[in-house]
């Protein structure tokens, strides 16, 4: 059965924000800085407990909100199971579960690889991770009460979303970059593809959410038209 003109439309929009999203997946666990030895390497989830670490920060003499870091999965977790039961989206049935399964998978990076036992997933340290894991799990939890979201309303909120996945960890590395080189204080030190990579992930999530919304908001307007 052919597609309808607006469905193609949906369609192209609807797996390219999908693509976006992998790559952002890719490009969180992938190096934002990079060397030659491996254990010098640091991706998106390594910084938030890095920073930990670097002399001004662990001193005191500056305070650094190093949960920026966090962000990324927890809205990639999010954006993943509204899209996965939207009824205007033309994802295939297997493609759905798998979006779910995967928000839920999503969840344990905002912990460092590393991090003790489940106890401490509340204590100070880990408190806001905690919060963020609990706010990701219940969206997947209740997700068949988003089924009948209206696609404009889903790609307003994906566009609200995605720039703070974009910006906040984006803005936190560039303001501790300086003295994470100076904490390692090598040769060969240089920023990974995953850095770049989180950028046009998120660049493009954003386009994609922008073009839904004045698509949906053209068809609000003329339900009758061909976009």
């Amino acid at each position: 059965m052919p597609v309808a003109p607006t469905n193609r439309a949906v369609a192209l929009l609807a797996h390219a924000l999908l693509l976006a999203l992998v790559l952002g997946i890719f490009a969180y666990w992938a190096p934002w800085v990079n060397h030659a030895a491996a254990a010098l390497k640091l991706s998106g989830q390594d910084l938030g407990e890095f920073v930990k670490f670097v002399p001004a920060i662990r001193r005191g003499d500056v305070s650094f909100p190093r949960q920026l870091f966090y962000l990324p999965p927890l809205v990639m977790a999010v954006v993943l199971v509204l899209l996965s039961v939207n009824q205007e989206l033309p994802y295939p049935g297997w493609l759905r579960i798998v979006m779910l399964v995967s928000s839920v998978a999503l969840l344990p990076g905002l912990l460092p690889p590393a991090w003790g036992h489940p106890r401490e997933l509340f204590s100070s340290e880990f408190r806001l991770q905690g919060i963020g894991i609990l706010l990701g799990a219940s969206v997947a939890a209740v997700h068949g009460l988003f089924r009948r979201l209206p696609l404009r309303s889903l790609a307003a909120l994906i566009l609200g979303l995605a720039p703070i996945a974009l910006v906040a960890p984006q803005g936190a590395f560039w303001a501790v970059r300086p003295r994470i080189w100076a904490a390692y204080d090598t040769p060969g030190l240089r920023l990974g593809c995953g850095l770049w990579m989180h950028v046009a992930a998120w660049l493009g999530a954003t386009a994609c959410a922008g073009a839904l919304l004045i698509w949906a908001q053209r068809k609000q307007r003329r339900p009758d038209a061909v976009l």
